[in-house]
């Protein structure tokens, strides 16, 4: 009888933020093809794919997996963390030796032919002493 009153008491008094809303945000998942302005290497291309990791999701608030690959094959892993149209990117290079890695800001929007699209500014602390960079992605 104790026993089943503890576990009573314990459900009753579950706080309410334990249980997590569903994802309602939108979904930015997809492979988006990029151009981007690089302080040290100049113009690249490559191509992001970005996945939403559904259980860590919840609300407008999104969880992705990502990764940038290069033209040259160089890719970059990381993960990304979206609140409405704005996303927050942590990048690296697959070769740790590099010390190229880094945090990007990005804002979604469309773009004159309803194509999703992000712009992204990126810093990168170490690789060859700091840079920085400015990359456009269009869903494709």
């Amino acid at each position: 009888m104790f026993k089943k009153l503890i576990i009573s008491i314990a459900l009753v008094s579950t706080p309410a933020w334990a249980a997590k809303p569903p994802f309602t945000g939108v979904d930015h998942s997809g492979r988006y093809q990029c151009t981007g302005m690089d302080s040290h290497i100049g113009a690249f291309e490559g191509v992001v794919d970005m996945k939403l990791n559904a259980e860590q999701s919840t609300g407008e608030h999104g969880a992705y997996g990502f990764t940038l690959t290069l033209l040259d094959n160089s890719r970059y892993d990381g993960f990304a963390a979206a609140n409405s149209s704005s996303l927050a990117i942590y990048f690296a290079h697959t070769d740790p030796s590099l010390k190229d890695y880094g945090v990007g800001i990005a804002n979604f929007a469309s773009t004159p032919d309803g194509k999703t699209s992000f712009t992204k500014y990126y810093y990168g602390p170490e690789y060859e002493g700091g840079g920085h960079g400015f990359e456009t992605c269009i869903k494709s």
